[in-house]
């Protein structure tokens, strides 16, 4: 089966909001064993959403329809549809008074332009939508199958795990099954390097690196051959064992606290440059209380040198240094009694203090016997190198995480 998605709304051509619903279906069709060709993005035009309506019907099996399916005048997904099979529109009773009913129990009077949300493809089968107004939609027409989801992703997501995929499942060419492998600490060149003879020799299982913020991640896919896809992950496991952080959903910050919780252990934090963003990643995790004993955002020059007891004169560097790192950390451990501490100094740009240059960070983690203190150099946007800091302070916590309980 040859999957196509058509993604519909201006908005997301002028890039007003992002596309997540084109990544979301792309990765489920692919767990489903579905082969997606094609993907696509039209306005809010009749004739051109018909035109590329008309070549997905030519070239692929399975369409997928996003957005468009309100009830304003610039919703024409359902209407394109509908007139390109020469089907007609016809009301549906049972729609319409669950749209209605919605309306009532916000204590409002639905407007009259959804009506249009209850007019349905004669002959078709309707998604319900628990999370909207607009149903979804599908169609068999010659051998084709075509869905209508709304744009929401709140409302199109469910509906494609709860009902789309049921209805797919018996046309998928066996269900595709990947592993993740993650790595930190070695580049993508270099990963690639140590594995080039398998990547050379691939064919069932697939092996496809990829570059992110956390790292070099490797996935590994097959069809049908699961103990093909163990070995290859051994193998792999074997060449990279001293990068591999994690599998598959692994997230770092929750494999942190996991290992804190299950050893007993506290953390302090003092950040700078990347103002509690790096408490954030902690704290988004459940059960963060019982490891994170305190955090401080120490931004100026007065605050280091109050937390420090220090002059101010005597801070180096506008406050960016790496000894300065180094006490601000073990001044953190001294002061909270906590098992390990870390702090982080910087400047994120645009621009730098003298004698600093936008991009560099100090990193220093602690504990009672240990003190990791490093400096590092990033590229990018403001936000980008926060990102970047974010991920190196947790994986230098891991570092040492690692050394204090095997």
């Amino acid at each position: 089966m040859i999957g196509e998605i058509i993604n519909v709304g201006t908005e997301l051509l002028l890039g007003d909001i992002m596309n997540t619903n084109g990544k979301f279906i792309s990765e489920r069709l692919a767990k489903l064993g579905i082969d997606l060709y094609f993907q696509t993005v039209v306005g809010d035009n009749s004739e051109r959403l018909a035109t590329v309506f008309k070549t997905a019907l030519k070239r692929s099996d399975l369409i997928i329809f996003t957005g468009g399916l309100g009830p304003t005048k610039d919703d024409l997904t359902k209407e394109v549809v509908a007139k390109t099979l020469k089907i007609p529109l016809i009301l549906n009773y049972q729609c319409y008074q669950e749209i209605k009913g919605k309306f009532e129990k916000r204590g409002i009077v639905m407007p009259r332009n959804n009506i249009k949300q209850g007019l349905i493809p004669k002959g078709a089968m309707i998604l319900p939508n628990p999370n909207g107004t607009a149903p979804g939609i599908y169609i068999q027409y010659n051998k084709k199958h075509i869905f209508l989801l709304p744009g929401p992703p709140r409302e199109l997501q469910p509906m494609f795990l709860n009902s789309v995929e049921n209805l797919l499942i018996n046309y998928s060419d066996g269900q595709i099954i990947s592993k993740i492998i993650k790595t930190y600490g070695i580049g993508e060149s270099q990963l690639v390097r140590l594995i080039d003879d398998l990547l050379e020799e691939q064919s069932d299982p697939t092996i496809a690196p990829l570059a992110k913020v956390d790292g070099v991640h490797i996935r590994v896919t097959t069809k049908r051959n699961l103990s093909s896809l163990e070995k290859m992950v051994e193998i792999i496991q074997q060449r990279l064992k001293d990068y591999i952080w994690g599998y598959d959903d692994d997230q770092l910050g929750e494999l942190i606290v996991e290992r804190m919780i299950n050893n007993n252990l506290s953390l302090s934090l003092i950040e700078s440059c990347t103002g509690g963003a790096i408490t954030s990643a902690i704290t988004d995790i459940p059960g963060s209380s019982k490891v994170l004993e305190q955090s401080q955002i120490l931004y100026t020059l007065k605050s280091k040198s109050e937390f420090l007891n220090c002059n101010i004169e005597d801070i180096p560097n506008s406050g960016i240094d790496f000894y300065l790192t180094e006490k601000l950390a073990k001044m953190s451990l001294e002061k909270t009694g906590t098992d390990l501490a870390l702090a982080i100094t910087g400047a994120l740009g645009p621009t730098a203090p003298s004698g600093v240059e936008v991009g560099e960070i100090y990193i220093s983690t602690v504990n009672n016997y240990k003190t990791i203190t490093k400096k590092f150099n990033y590229y990018g946007t403001r936000e980008n190198i926060k990102e970047k800091c974010v991920i190196t302070a947790l994986h230098q916590l891991r570092f040492l995480l690692r050394e204090m309980c095997p």
